[in-house]
């Protein structure tokens, strides 16, 4: 397995996406992702398959030491207290006691950055996410979040 380093994180450079399953074809094919080797999972709030990813992980048997485990905070939960209270609702339907990395899957101009920003770092330093970042953000805002952050923005994830 290959990785890329980022501000502290070692992330395995494929990671198997979740995109547009449901519950029950992201558990098997979460399952038979890790079984044929691959270690870093990803999906969203906005997904709807938490709960199967978190089966498809517990079925595979891989220890959970072994996965990173992304997923991402949808946009009508950027207010502070709704993003830590949808997070600890992620983690209950992951079926883990945290993510490896917790993103902003879009921006949300209607919530100030700076209470977003303050939440996800709120959700870091209760053991939550061990690393955060953003996804789909431009440049200029990416910048602007990496300066209101108190701990270090992994990645700014986008499609490829």
């Amino acid at each position: 397995m290959e990785y890329v380093e980022s501000a502290g994180a070692r992330i395995p450079k494929l990671g198997f996406g979740t995109f547009q399953l449901d519950d029950d074809n992201a558990r098997e094919m979460v399952r038979t992702a890790l079984e044929a080797g691959y270690r870093h999972i990803d999906t969203a709030q906005m997904y709807g398959n938490e709960a199967g990813v978190g089966r498809g992980i517990a079925d595979a048997g891989v220890p959970r030491e072994d996965i990173w485990l992304t997923t991402k905070v949808w946009v009508d939960r950027f207010r502070d207290g709704d993003l830590q209270r949808s997070v600890r609702e992620s983690l209950g339907r992951l079926g883990v006691d945290s993510v490896d990395l917790l993103l902003l899957h879009w921006p949300n101009r209607d919530v100030p950055l700076g209470e977003t920003i303050g939440a996800l770092n709120d959700v870091r330093e209760q053991g939550l996410a061990r690393h955060i970042g953003v996804s789909n953000f431009p440049v200029a805002l990416v910048r602007e979040a990496e300066g209101l952050s108190r701990a270090p923005l992994v990645t700014d994830q986008v499609e490829y």
